[in-house]
């Protein structure tokens, strides 16, 4: 196992969790020059290598704006579209599992990354990683509010965690309304595929805190994973009462995409997504079996656009033939009635 590698629950319907802690260095103003930011680029990564253990596992690499490899970069929810749009640093362990965006709208964005439904662990290798920079170079605290942000809404605790469900059965039945008010009385909110201000793709939604003042960064993951639980419970009787109705036209549609992704020869990005979608679905359902559901969720991300180079056509051939290559474990586990 690599070092920052982190495994939750429900993976079948928790793709990953996401634990982001924003913090500013004391001293330095809140708006930095480009020099100012690879200063502090450079300290950060000098405060990581003085650690014998973890010190060797980190990278850094300058981002280029609008570049290739910062979309790249962006579909592997390592970066923000705002660093790629603007340029900075990223800090990023081997494994991927803890990356630093400096030069975001704070100094540094730490995040912590795992599979599953695991935003307690991800925040306790935060809280260590951020321990070992803040020992070299502490960080902007107010005793009455707590961790000074760029923006108002960060003050406190500087924590947004989050987590990636998969909700295509609630979407189908039209029940998401529901559910972000739901979400919204809990003190979370229910985003887009890539956080605020983007499209839910494939039935694919992060849940997050939205608050981040008032009580402690422990107290408000707990109360994400407890409504992400809900959530959760609520997909599932989502996809039992789309079973009950009318079975044979959910397993035609999960036949129909396991049939897609293992031949087709051209296929776009959205509808490849919505194949993974309904795969996941008979994976998780007991219709299909023989590939991993985490597996799955990998494949996702790397037939995204920014994954593939070339026209839009060659891309599409390429990603067919990820798929065709990726999927053919993948069978029938319940006979035809």
């Amino acid at each position: 196992m690599s070092m920052f590698e982190i495994h939750g629950g429900f993976t079948g319907l928790a793709a990953s969790s996401r634990v982001r802690l924003a913090r500013n260095i004391k001293g330095y103003p809140f708006r930095l020059t480009e020099q100012q930011h690879s200063e502090i680029a450079d300290k950060i990564f000098a405060a990581l290598k003085e650690n014998p253990t973890i010190g060797p596992e980190f990278d850094k690499k300058q981002i280029i704006p609008r570049s290739t490899e910062a979309s790249q970069l962006v579909e592997e929810h390592l970066i923000s579209p705002e660093l790629a749009q603007n340029g900075g640093w990223l800090i990023v362990s081997k494994d991927s599992g803890v990356s630093i965006m400096v030069g975001e709208e704070d100094h540094l964005r730490l995040q912590v990354i795992g599979t599953g439904l695991c935003p307690k662990e991800c925040l306790e290798t935060a809280n260590r990683v951020a321990s070992l920079i803040e020992a070299a170079l502490p960080f902007a605290y107010d005793e009455r509010l707590g961790y000074l942000t760029a923006c108002p809404t960060n003050i406190g605790t500087g924590l947004r965690a989050s987590i990636m469900l998969h909700l295509p059965m609630l979407t189908a039945t039209e029940q998401m309304d529901r559910i972000i008010g739901y979400a919204g009385s809990r003190g979370c909110a229910v985003r887009g595929t890539y956080g605020e201000g983007s499209q839910a793709v494939g039935g694919f939604y992060q849940v997050s805190n939205q608050v981040t003042l008032g009580a402690s960064a422990a107290e408000l993951t707990d109360k994400l994973v407890e409504t992400a639980t809900t959530i959760i419970d609520a997909e599932k009787k989502a996809r039992e009462q789309v079973r009950n109705q009318n079975e044979p036209a959910l397993r035609d549609r999960i036949y129909r995409a396991a049939g897609t992704m293992k031949s087709a020869y051209l296929i776009d990005t959205s509808e490849a997504v919505q194949c993974i979608s309904d795969v996941l679905i008979g994976l998780q359902m007991g219709f299909l079996s023989g590939m991993d559901a985490q597996k799955l969720y990998a494949l996702e991300e790397h037939i995204r656009p920014a994954m593939l180079t070339g026209a839009p056509q060659d891309r599409d051939k390429k990603r067919a033939e990820i798929l065709r290559a990726n999927t053919k474990p993948i069978h029938r586990r319940i006979k035809w009635r």
